[in-house]
């Protein structure tokens, strides 16, 4: 619990710092290339852990199908709900 409040005041400090305008320019324009590393060093630990941790690759196939399944009704119902409003957005 207390991490999820830790998380909550950090994008809330960032959220306070950026309507305040303290960021200078510079920064603001890199935002996107650093949270595209963030993402690619996030994941590549990420991947170093699953891939360390023997009980998880021992049953791979069970988690590898359910994750698959997770996926696609994840984007599936993306796309359903996008449809569905964008849809709505035009009468």
């Amino acid at each position: 619990m207390h991490d999820i409040i830790l998380y909550i005041l950090i994008i809330s400090v960032g959220y306070f710092i950026t309507k305040k305008g303290w960021i200078p320019k510079i920064i603001d324009r890199k935002v996107g290339l650093l949270q595209t590393l963030s993402l690619f060093f996030l994941l590549g630990v990420m991947g170093y852990k699953i891939g360390s941790d023997d009980k998880i690759i021992a049953n791979f196939h069970i988690l590898g199908l359910e994750s698959i399944i997770v996926a696609a009704c994840a984007v599936l119902g993306s796309i359903l709900l996008t449809h569905i409003f964008y849809r709505g957005g035009d009468k």
